[in-house]
């Protein structure tokens, strides 16, 4: 049971009503983790803020595999279940799913994608990263992606812990 309930969106803050509204319209569904947040609309605010601009310029494989990698080292099921579609959508197989756990030895991943693995742990585990993986990525990614895959992992960390913190349930 979640220790703090969702909000319909006429029971949420005036100012919580339109960003709840936009979410509903962009995926057809309200969404645990933003009704939730709902409660406090500044920080719905900036949740969406980020997420919107992480999209902006980051492949979406990447961004999917960073979001999915982060999720499965925090074991949030919730994260996990919503990105498991995004990441089909952006061209993710079963099989990279699947090998997610084991992405350095798996032939699942090409060298591009398993740096962005492997700087999603990195990130994840010790929030430091080699400078040696940074170096990979710079061959293919230019700065500006690179902020928005740091803020792709950081906002997976973000939400995995939002979700765990109130114990926020897949509907």
């Amino acid at each position: 049971m979640p220790y703090v309930q969702p909000l319909d969106i006429d029971d949420a803050p005036k100012k919580s009503q339109p960003i709840l509204t936009a979410i509903q319209e962009k995926f057809g569904r309200s969404m645990n983790i933003f009704s939730t947040a709902a409660h406090q609309p500044d920080l719905l605010g900036g949740m969406t803020q980020i997420n919107d601009g992480i999209r902006n310029d980051l492949p979406d494989k990447f961004r999917e595999l960073a979001y999915m990698k982060a999720s499965h080292i925090n074991a949030c099921e919730y994260c996990s279940h919503y990105h498991e579609q995004a990441a089909k959508q952006a061209g993710i197989s079963d099989q990279q799913i699947a090998q997610i756990g084991t992405f350095e030895s798996s032939d699942a991943f090409d060298d591009e994608e398993k740096a962005v693995l492997s700087y999603a742990e990195q990130l994840t585990k010790t929030a430091n990263i080699d400078a040696a993986t940074v170096h990979q990525l710079k061959e293919f990614l230019d700065d500006k992606q690179l902020v928005s895959l740091a803020g792709a992992v950081a906002l997976a960390n973000f939400t995995n812990r939002f979700n765990h913190g109130l114990d926020i349930q897949l509907p």
